[in-house]
């Protein structure tokens, strides 16, 4: 396992403060503000500590409310909505400076039999022969400025390699879909639930890019302005992440400063485990 899976993995170790408050007051990641994905993965996690054994999160419904301050702690604070009898349903809010910076609703059942369909995943290169985020990263290093470089050229706990690589210098306008073969650089402990929780935590990265696409820019161009609004994922069966899978992303539509991003993601036999959507500011400045 690489120091950089580690540290994510960590992050994931929350400090119980009373039944159902947590808190988290380690190291944080992100850039200028915390990573949407920690803050979500971590809600899941806190969501978990009071949930019985064997009910599993089918859905993750969230709003991005404030930006997260690194110097803070992250309070979890959880509300008990329904036990059920198949369904239990949790309200996850991150708190610092005593204001809610994301608000999650989730949902857990009970694994059970049912009818099952699914649309077939798109003929798409495997991930063998592609280069990977940060062998493209590396080739560009001459061309980012020195104060950039450590955060350009970390190293990464998940390995994503795309099917569609962009030059992120020099943006092209593209059409509104990535696909991204992604892998932990390094085995996961054999709990399902931190599975579902790195997953989450990486369903994040690449949703708002897809729908900068087809306007020719990226989180690197001076005039771009963008962040995350709310964010959704659906388990549709149980998630091993140990092994290759493939994010397919597709945005049918952006307006009113605002971009839509849905998401599919697959195993690499075909099989369609989660699905996502989210909404992201997209602000061009004169």
């Amino acid at each position: 396992m690489t120091k950089a899976l580690s540290k994510t993995l960590n992050l994931l170790e929350l400090n119980k403060i009373d039944r159902d408050l947590f808190s988290w007051n380690g190291e944080s990641v992100g850039f200028k503000r915390i990573f949407g994905g920690q803050i979500m993965a971590q809600c899941l996690v806190a969501g978990y500590q009071t949930v019985e054994k064997g009910r599993m999160a089918h859905s993750f419904h969230s709003y991005f409310l404030r930006p997260g301050d690194f110097k803070q702690d992250i309070i979890f604070e959880i509300d008990r909505i329904r036990d059920g009898k198949s369904f239990t349903t949790r309200r996850v809010n991150a708190i610092q400076n005593g204001e809610a910076i994301f608000s999650s609703s989730i949902s857990f059942q009970k694994r059970e039999k049912g009818l099952s369909h699914q649309i077939k995943m798109l003929d798409i290169p495997g991930p063998e022969g592609l280069e990977s985020e940060w062998e493209v990263r590396s080739k560009m290093r001459s061309k980012i400025a020195k104060e950039y470089l450590p955060m350009w050229l970390r190293e990464r706990e998940i390995e994503m390699r795309q099917v569609e690589p962009q030059d992120l210098l020099k943006p092209q306008k593209t059409p509104p879909y990535r696909n991204t073969w992604m892998k932990p650089t390094g085995k996961l402990p054999a709990d399902e639930r931190i599975h579902q929780a790195l997953l989450l935590y990486v369903s994040d990265m690449g949703l708002l890019g897809t729908a900068v696409n087809p306007h020719g820019m990226n989180f690197m161009s001076n005039k771009f302005q963008g962040a995350s609004l709310d964010h959704a994922i659906w388990f549709h069966s149980k998630i091993n992440f140990d092994n290759w899978l493939l994010y397919h992303i597709d945005s049918p539509v952006s307006n009113n400063a605002r971009g839509f991003s849905r998401g599919s993601i697959y195993t690499k036999s075909g099989r369609l485990i989660a699905s996502t959507s989210q909404e992201g500011l997209m602000r061009v400045w004169d």
